[in-house]
């Protein structure tokens, strides 16, 4: 029985880490829909649609190129408010990543050349 337990915990872990490695599936139409009003413009709509889907797109190629912790904090973050944007995630993970980089970046010594000092005269 014990035996049964842990296998049975060791596939929901397992099928819990799937889905997390997963871009996640929002409702590109619920999105937009809830977006069109606040643009006030006719084709609002369809543009919100075209810029969802190339950012779904883009977040599928790139997902694993995204640290997990930053995967998930973004996720949470852009479910807010109940019109989750892949938009909004997209934007989220670059720029944490923009960040770390800069970050590692400022740490780096500089490497100034330095002048000789002319002997007092």
């Amino acid at each position: 029985m014990i035996r049964l337990a842990a296998i049975f915990a060791l596939i929901l872990a397992q099928a819990t880490l799937a889905v997390a490695a997963q871009p996640p599936r929002f409702n590109i139409k619920a999105t937009c829909r809830r977006a069109q009003p606040l643009s006030g413009q006719q084709n609002a709509y369809q543009g919100c649609v075209n810029d969802e889907t190339d950012a779904q797109r883009e977040l599928s190629r790139t997902w694993f190129d995204f640290k997990p912790g930053p995967r998930s904090t973004c996720t949470q973050e852009t479910k807010i408010g109940g019109a989750p944007s892949y938009v909004e995630l997209l934007t989220c993970l670059q720029l944490d990543k923009q960040a770390l980089e800069a970050q590692i970046e400022n740490k780096k010594q500089l490497n100034v050349p330095q002048t000789p000092t002319e002997p007092p005269q």
